[in-house]
Formats: C-alpha cells, structure tokens, sequence
C-alpha cells in the first residue's frame, strides 16, 4: 500500500466566515488566488457550478455548505487516461474558540497518479499561496 499524498493547509483568518465565503464562491476574488476560465463571467459559485476549460479540465462543485464548507472534483484527460476520475480540492471554515476564523485547504490524494510527487509539490505551493492571498483579501 502506498502513502498517501493529500495536502493539507490550515491559515487563521481575522474575518467572519462570511467574509471568507465571497472570498471562496466570487470570481473577482477567485480570480486573484486561483485561475479561472476566461470565458467563466462573473457567476457565484453555487451548489450546481461545473468549471470547464478549454483543454477539457472540469471543476465541479462537490459540497456546498454556506459559510462552512466548499468541495470541488477536478477531473483533467491525463489523470482520466490514467483510470483515475477526479482529485478532491476542498476549503472548510470553522471557528475557534477565541473568534477566529480558520481556513483549511485539502488537496489529493495524488498517490494514485502517475507524477503524484509532482502534483503535491505543485499543490503544496499552491494550498499555501492561495490561502495566504485569501486571509490577506478577506481581512482588508
């Protein structure tokens, strides 16, 4: 059996929840911490949202949990040739006991894929980025 290599990424926020959902399901905010099609608009993300690009990549709206938690399944054709469906990108809010508000990041499991090492560096990088970017938009 194989490790597994799941990304995982916790960042306190000094924001409400609220906040850090429009952060989360805006696409100009979504714009500023991760990539968004071109021809995506300006549409809320909401339960029953499928993100297509051009080279077939497919982002689609897994969970939707107002102001709590928002999964995705990312499903590109090199992973599909590899018999492998989606990896999991998932943002979870929750609030500690002093008022803060905390973003959690998971990504993967990329041990089921050919480059998985690859694939966690990148979204190592990315998790850690993009969080940051995140806290710093949802607290100004």
């Amino acid at each position: 059996m194989s490790k597994s290599l799941i990304v995982k990424h916790s960042i306190k926020i000094d924001a409400a929840p609220s906040r850090i959902w429009e952060i989360l399901t805006k696409p100009e905010y979504i714009r500023q911490w991760d990539k968004l099609p071109e021809d995506f608009g300006d549409y809320e993300i909401h339960p029953a949202t499928i993100i297509e690009w051009p080279e077939q990549k497919r982002l689609n709206v897994v969970e939707f949990d107002l102001n709590k938690s928002l999964k995705y399944s990312l499903s590109i054709p090199e992973w599909r040739e590899q018999g492998v469906l989606h990896i999991g990108y998932n943002y979870n809010l929750s609030i500690d006991s002093e008022g803060y508000t905390w973003l959690g990041v998971e990504i993967g499991d990329f041990a089921i894929l050919t480059e998985a090492d690859r694939y966690y560096n990148e979204n190592s990088i990315f998790g850690q980025t993009a969080s940051q970017k995140i806290k710093e938009l949802a607290e100004n």
